[in-house]
């Protein structure tokens, strides 16, 4: 993805069947609208039979 929709990223394999991909979002929208809901992404999560989980993490300063 563009630096301009993620700043930064770190994947997480679980295991075989599980991993977390961790995200820094400069525009949510973007990323929402015209990555996760493209042709192609919406065609491989047929394909697989799989859904996207996403939740936004705010950092909380004291």
């Amino acid at each position: 993805m563009a630096k301009v929709v993620v700043s930064d990223h770190e994947y997480v394999k679980v295991d075989e069947h599980k991993s977390h991909l961790f995200m820094n979002v400069l525009a949510m929208d973007e990323l929402c609208k015209k990555k996760m809901t493209s042709d192609e992404c919406t065609e491989w999560n047929k394909a697989i039979n799989y859904k996207d989980t996403v939740y936004g993490i705010e950092l909380v300063e004291y």
